[in-house]
């Protein structure tokens, strides 16, 4: 659905994006995760078409951005981080002069602006002016412009910055429909958001992509485990095994049991050693699981690997 193929792109003597590759499958919900400054708006603004890369090549549904950027811009609906809205607009006239954009057949438009108004829940405010709004009803209304043509694919740029918790909930909930439809590429610098509404991230840093992972991906060489003994007996032996690099302590606090987090070098060996250790020990395992790491994990292991000094 979308491939960027080797993106670099530089303002002056600042390297914005540098050699990023990637490609999104039908249907994903994909967050793109990064700090302030990391490239991640220049990114986007180079799939959309709107900024062309210094080196490298983006398709979307098959087609080149540069060699067919008619056909491959159909396919893209992009909101922004700054929605471009016309505040003298009513949200009708706004939506259909997108749509009259678009190029929809005209026989089709009405049916379609009525589409889009159910979906993004703006029906009640259609003859109020997009300037008279809440900033939610106009975050609103970026989506639903965004939406005109039916684009497989949209480019959401930091989407709910400045939308209160209720308002937050409600965007993710009609993003997660749309996603029965559309590929969705969610740029954000929050971890939680992305954490909610992702299957997958990626991370820039500086410029760079510095991790691809799947959201809840089992982390290799990472256990949880709970042992049924108090952690003051079972912890300095747990530390001795072979294979064992570090052991963590987990909530809850147990008097009576162990939870933790086992760090392991050879994690095909580790489930042996501790029977054997357990066996010895007369202690029950009461759970044994390969660690999930969290998104935040995932983000600070991402940093550190590139030589970030992160807490």
């Amino acid at each position: 659905m979308i491939c960027v193929d080797g993106i670099s792109k530089s303002f002056g003597n600042n390297l914005a994006v540098k050699d990023v590759s990637f490609c999104v499958k039908e249907n994903q919900i994909v967050g793109l995760l990064g700090e302030n400054g990391a490239g991640k708006t220049t990114l986007m603004n180079i799939i959309t078409g709107y900024l062309e890369p210094d080196q490298g090549n983006v398709q979307v549904n098959g087609c080149h951005i540069q060699n067919q950027p008619y056909q491959a811009k159909r396919s893209v609906g992009y909101l922004p981080e700054e929605p471009p809205l016309y505040p003298e607009m009513t949200v009708k006239e706004y939506l259909s002069f997108c749509i009259e954009l678009k190029e929809v057949v005209k026989d089709d438009r009405k049916k379609h602006l009525n589409e889009i108004l159910s979906v993004t829940n703006l029906h009640e405010v259609r003859h109020r002016k997009v300037g008279n709004l809440s900033h939610g009803f106009k975050q609103r209304v970026g989506l639903a412009q965004a939406l005109c043509g039916n684009p497989d694919v949209l480019l959401l740029d930091e989407p709910t910055n400045g939308l209160d918790p209720s308002q937050i909930v409600e965007f993710r909930k009609m993003v997660h429909n749309l996603s029965r439809q559309h590929t969705i590429v969610l740029s954000s610098h929050v971890l939680g958001l992305v954490q909610s509404m992702c299957q997958r991230v990626l991370i820039l840093h500086r410029g760079e992509l510095v991790a691809d992972r799947t959201i809840g991906e089992c982390a290799e060489g990472c256990f949880s485990l709970v042992l049924a003994a108090p952690p003051k007996s079972i912890l300095p032996g747990l530390r001795e095994l072979p294979s064992v690099e570090r052991v963590t302590l987990t909530p809850p606090p147990n008097s009576k049991e162990s939870h933790v987090l086992v760090e392991t070098k050879e994690p095909e060996r580790f489930p042996f050693e501790l029977s054997s250790f357990v066996s010895g020990h007369q202690v029950a395992i009461l759970e044994l699981k390969q660690h999930e790491d969290s998104l935040e994990e995932i983000y600070m292991k991402a940093l550190r690997s590139h030589g970030d000094d992160v807490l």
